[in-house]
């Protein structure tokens, strides 16, 4: 678009039969006269001039005995004349400009990175409290303060970079990583029982080992000894080291009342609010919410392209419970112990625990049905117990003893 097209222009159109069209265009172009298009064609000259260069263009045409036309005014001015006494439009134009400068202030979206055991709602927390939220004014946010208020909040924090482009402000996390335990295989220890148990597989590396797999040790008894006697009669201490496997017992009890009061479904309610700048206004409640339930709720924020607004649709629900009495079958309430078995036996038999038989003994007493459940496991039942004594190299010790022989 050339720049005449937005000017105030009107356009023109100059005819004469003895009119001296040269000598015109001459002096039209020496003449302060801003004219745009000008074309020549039959006698005709036609053009675009400034609307308040129209009356010199005038006066320069009867000059030269020239007629002059006005056809027609084009411009912005000219379209913008339309809507003068449309005041919407204006006042819809300064909430425009309102709204721009209000947003260009206020953080509008946060993003966090370089976070990986640092949840990203508790950093959410902690720029919280330092003044930095979804809403905030960058101007009143002191971004280095609030680097160092952070690091100072949370042990866990290494270091923290926070900066903003534009309404976007970036949070770069940088973990302290806890440095891994150091054992020291020179401090003298014995290996012990964790459990009663029976010794079944042994793995030993260093040390001595006390009982003989297949022997029953009970908790605390030592299986490997970190003390260690040399052939000449003396002793000296080493650090024991080795894998031991035992089978042991572990016994559960699970019970479940025919007859008890619990909480069940009693149909749902549900509420819309706008949330603006994390601040909720419900709009819209599909009953009332009293005593119990469960709540979820689906936000779904406001986008254009790739870009997130403050703004979001919020839909609240509500899982009303009531509290009854439920009645159950025997039958009913083992297939509940059942389910109770073995979410235990997946969240809490683990590891290098392995079950190698189960016995369930069930009885049902005064409306409760009880499993005992015994487990025979087989597992590691080997911890270190550190020795608090004066620790001397067995090559060194017999070298001594050579020595004074």
């Amino acid at each position: 678009m050339n720049l005449y097209e937005i000017r105030s222009r009107t356009y023109f159109e100059i005819s004469s039969d003895s009119g001296d069209y040269n000598k015109f265009v001459n002096a039209l172009r020496c003449s302060p006269v801003q004219f745009f298009g000008l074309e020549i064609r039959k006698n005709v000259i036609s053009g675009y001039v400034r609307t308040k260069d129209m009356k010199r263009l005038c006066s320069l045409a009867e000059a030269y005995r020239l007629n002059v036309t006005q056809s027609s005014e084009h411009g912005a001015a000219v379209v913008l004349k339309k809507y003068k006494k449309r005041y919407g439009l204006v006042i819809g134009f300064m909430l425009s400009v309102g709204i721009i400068a209000f947003l260009n202030d206020r953080v509008m979206m946060i993003e966090i990175g370089g976070n990986e055991t640092i949840s990203d709602s508790r950093i959410i927390s902690l720029l919280e409290d330092t003044g930095i939220s979804i809403g905030s004014r960058i101007s009143d946010i002191d971004l280095r303060q609030a680097e160092r208020r952070i690091k100072g909040m949370d042990k866990d924090v290494g270091w923290i970079g926070i900066r903003h482009t534009g309404s976007r402000v970036v949070v770069e996390i940088s973990e302290l990583t806890e440095p891994p335990e150091m054992q020291s295989k020179n401090t003298p220890c014995n290996i012990v029982a964790s459990r009663d148990a029976q010794i079944k597989n042994v793995r030993l590396y260093s040390g001595m080992l006390v009982p003989m797999v297949g022997d029953g040790v009970k908790k605390g008894d030592i299986i490997v000894s970190g003390v260690v006697d040399t052939k000449y009669g003396r002793s000296f201490y080493v650090h024991s080291i080795g894998e031991i496997t035992g089978i042991y017992t572990e016994k559960m009890t699970f019970s479940k009342p025919l007859e008890c009061e619990e909480y069940v479904g009693a149909g749902t309610a549900e509420k819309k609010a706008i949330s603006i700048f994390g601040k909720r206004f419900v709009y819209s409640s599909e009953g009332s919410v009293d005593g119990e339930y469960e709540y979820n709720e689906d936000e779904t924020p406001l986008t254009l392209g790739k870009i997130t607004f403050p703004v979001s649709r919020v839909d609240m629900h509500y899982h009303l419970l009531e509290k009854v009495t439920v009645t159950r079958t025997e039958e009913e309430a083992e297939q509940l112990i059942g389910e109770r078995i073995d979410r235990y036996e997946k969240n809490f038999i683990t590891g290098n625990s392995e079950i190698v038989q189960r016995d369930i003994e069930k009885s049902v007493s005064n409306g409760v049905v009880t499993f005992s459940v015994t487990y025979t496991l087989e597992g590691e039942i080997g911890v270190e117990k550190q020795i608090f004594a004066r620790y001397e190299d067995a090559q060194e010790l017999e070298k001594k003893t050579e020595e004074s022989k």
